[in-house]
């Protein structure tokens, strides 16, 4: 009667829900971590650093959504993301099959511990049968179940799998996941929809011949090779680590028309698995079905989940749907998701979600992340317990205090593990509250939004706490591995921190060096401060610094010289923040930035021996100097970097025609200014040409003089008449080397030196050149001899 009243209230007022605020404290909030063909993760062949990189921004964003458990494959095609001794490294981590990653790291331990570190579970996600998804994709590793048994697989099309009617396979693929469960920390041990292929004929039938000594039909065979080794399995991690929870996401239909008018692809005649059979025997610990459908239809999701849900139920287990979040936008809605979630909220034997595929999932498709985060998972959940495995909580945690760390300075949670409960277990979550009362109701502990965070480590960082300012109180509750929760332990209050006491460097200091260390004193009880530094009194304008630390220094570059400064701190927690201390001030003793005089900015036909010059700062024993090709000056485009006394340089060889930028930086005992600002130039566009005031009659390009010649030649020619004049040299294969003049020309008789550098300002080789003239309709070209 229950489910039915809450869900005619969810059908009435449906139009309401994007308000709700009711939040289950126990609820499964999974999400699939899919490595074959590297749908979420890794990148093939990408480095171990950036492997792990990856893998933290994954676990952080899911983190950041109150996801309390990941579904991480470690097994795609009968290999191992995990260092195994029966099974080579997959091809999806290293892209080549049996090569394990260098530097080495075994992505299944490193997943674990920092999925444990967040407070998350790790189900190890395996694919019991296939070998091959496309046989001959790509080449398999000796050690390969395909070149050490392939008389225990069968290929179906392109598609390879281990025989699930063989003994000895059941007991190799045992083997596999129980070498996972002994040798590490994992939660769950979680199979997908991939069993038997579609459309079995006779790729098994000598098996199907040869082991069946009860003489059942060949569909019940086959769905008996499944269930042995399910509960195969089962029995295994009981006997062997008994809080690992066992769980399978079969596809959505078990069978047709269950229930009345569903109809589609199913597990039970499909791919001969029979869900309902392992939740009759108990075999697993929760059901995960495929629920990639929307509302309506011959896959409605409104008859399914509730049908699932009631055969879990029924038989004691969890139900945790399986959601298809990548279908967002083809073809669900903005809607249909959140609709779903919250319909399974309304249904008793429904305990959670598992979302697929954690990609699609963190790329927000049609803002579905932002409801996670904002809405359906807004606080953070526990995961349902599990009564047939363990009933005893744990022992509360101890000692519950608020420290300073001794690394940043800042004060931080801090407790120590409890004692062993009568079973013998102890602590391996934590969950911290926060309440507003020394006092706290059962209905305050039971109210998730009161849950600051979920970790396995024995402390909080500050950043992790958000809280209202107020009276605030902070407990603890331990977590063991069945998900049971204990006690809460001691509670403590926080209090607004005090102001801040301001330390180094001292009121009204001066000659300050250009890199400062600003440093106050620990405030009690601070869990962060803010920092402002300005040039005026009143932190008027704009602020030089503003920022949030929780450090207890902070130090400032960039700073004007021979200038005035002012800073100061104010304390915060999540229970207040102190007032601003009364302000500091220093002065700096560096010089100020000094003003740059010639080449003045944007200055045109600039000899190609410039002499720079620039105001001398007061206080200033030297400046650097740097000249570059570009305006961005970095170490790649500088063209000298000096240091000089003198507020004058000068330099020659300058190239034609090119854009060139300068800056420069005063410098005394205190330290260096700021630079200066970049000014830019372009220098001539032609070499120097000396000219006589004689009208020729003709036009003229005489030979050069001396030639052949060395170091350099002088070049000679005539015009009579106004034009615009080219002399350009060119080598013997006709590349252009150098434009000598490139100039609207008087009439009258011209000369010009050519030294032997090219347009790029290199010295050219020896051998044999060509000097041509264009004046006008003239033209002329006459060669010369360059010797070394």
């Amino acid at each position: 009667m229950k489910k039915v009243i809450l869900l005619l209230l969810l059908l009435i007022f449906s139009g309401s829900f994007s308000a709700q605020t009711f939040l289950p404290k126990r609820e499964f909030r999974g999400a699939w971590i899919a490595t074959v063909t590297n749908i979420d993760w890794p990148t093939r062949g990408a480095s171990t650093a950036s492997q792990k990189q990856a893998l933290i921004d994954i676990l952080n964003g899911l983190k950041a959504l109150n996801v309390n458990a990941v579904m991480f494959q470690v097994r795609p095609e009968s290999d191992a993301l995990y260092n195994s001794s029966i099974e080579p490294w997959s091809y999806w981590l290293t892209g080549f099959q049996g090569v394990a990653p260098s530097p080495y790291y075994d992505p299944l331990q490193f997943a674990i511990e920092e999925t444990h570190k967040r407070g998350m579970e790790l189900h190890a996600w395996l694919n019991p049968y296939r070998v091959e998804r496309s046989i001959g994709n790509y080449q398999t590793a000796p050690n390969h179940i395909s070149k050490k048994h392939p008389d225990w697989t069968f290929a179906k099309g392109s598609l390879r799998l281990l025989d699930p009617g063989l003994p000895h396979a059941r007991d190799y693929v045992l083997s596999v996941i129980m070498d996972i469960v002994r040798r590490y920390d994992v939660d769950g041990i979680h199979f997908d929809d991939y069993f038997y292929d579609d459309g079995m004929t006779t790729e098994d039938a000598t098996t199907y011949a040869n082991y069946n000594p009860t003489s059942l039909s060949l569909a019940n065979w086959r769905r008996n090779n499944v269930n042995t080794l399910v509960k195969m399995i089962s029995d295994s991690i009981t006997a062997v680590k008994p809080f690992v929870k066992w769980g399978i996401s079969p596809r959505g239909i078990w069978r047709p028309n269950y229930p009345a008018g569903i109809t589609g692809n199913d597990n039970y005649n499909s791919i001969y698995c029979d869900a309902m059979a392992w939740l009759h025997a108990k075999s697993i610990d929760y059901i995960n079905p495929q629920l990639y459908w929307a509302f309506g239809g011959g896959q409605d999701y409104g008859k399914l989940m509730p049908w699932w849900a009631d055969s879990a139920g029924a038989n004691g287990r969890h139900m945790y749907v399986g959601h298809a979040v990548y279908r967002i936008n083809n073809p669900f809605n903005a809607n249909e998701l959140p609709r779903q979630i919250r319909l399974n909220r309304t249904d008793n034997f429904c305990q959670g979600s598992v979302l697929y595929n954690t990609s699609s999932t963190l790329n927000n498709l049609l803002g579905f992340t932002d409801s996670l985060k904002n809405t359906l998972y807004k606080y953070p959940a526990l995961t349902p317990t599990m009564n047939w495995k363990a009933n005893n909580p744990p022992m509360p945690p101890i000692n519950l205090r608020i420290e300073k760390d001794l690394v940043t300075s800042a004060a931080k949670l801090v407790w120590d593990k409890g004692e062993l409960d009568m079973d013998g277990d102890s602590s391996f979550f934590y969950v911290l509250y926060k309440f507003t009362t020394g006092s706290p109701s059962q209905s305050e502990i039971d109210n998730n939004e009161n849950i600051v965070d979920i970790t396995s480590m024995n402390e909080i960082a500050p950043k992790n706490i958000i809280a209202a300012p107020g009276d605030l109180y902070f407990g603890l509750t331990a977590i063991d591995r069945y998900g049971l929760e204990s006690m809460l332990s001691n509670l403590v209050q926080l209090l607004p921190p005090p102001v801040a006491v301001l330390d180094n460097p001292w009121n009204d200091e001066t000659h300050q060096r250009d890199t400062i260390k600003l440093v106050w004193n620990y405030a009690k009880d601070a869990f962060q401060y803010q920092l402002q530094v300005s040039e005026s009194e009143a932190f008027s304008g704009t602020l030089f610094v503003n920022t949030t630390l929780i450090d207890t220094f902070f130090q400032i570059q960039g700073l004007k010289g021979l200038t005035k400064y002012y800073w100061r701190v104010k304390t915060s927690n999540p229970a207040g923040e102190s007032a601003y201390s009364s302000p500091f001030n220093f002065t700096t003793g560096f010089p100020a930035s000094t003003t740059l005089l010639e080449p003045a900015h944007a200055t045109t036909g600039v000899s190609l021996n410039p002499t720079f010059k620039w105001a001398k700062s007061i206080t200033a024993l030297s400046y650097r100097f740097q000249f570059a090709s570009s305006i961005t000056i970095t170490p790649q485009t500088t063209l000298l970097d000096t240091v000089l006394t003198d507020t004058t340089l000068s330099l020659s060889k300058l190239v034609l025609n090119k854009n060139y930028f300068w800056r420069v930086a005063a410098k005394n005992e205190y330290g260096t200014s700021l630079w200066s600002s970049i000014f830019g130039f372009k220098t001539q566009t032609t070499v120097k040409v000396e000219g006589e005031h004689i009208i020729p009659d003709f036009y003229e390009l005489s030979q050069n003089y001396p030639n052949p010649f060395n170091p350099s030649t002088t070049i000679g020619f005539a015009i009579p008449l106004p034009e615009y004049v080219d002399v350009k040299i060119y080598d013997m294969l006709g590349s252009e080397v150098i434009t000598l003049v490139s100039e609207d020309m008087s009439p009258g008789k011209y000369s010009v030196e050519w030294n032997g550098i090219d347009s790029l300002n290199n010295h050219v080789p020896s051998g044999v050149y060509f000097y041509s003239i264009r004046a006008g309709k003239y033209h002329d070209t006459k060669k010369m001899i360059f010797l070394r």
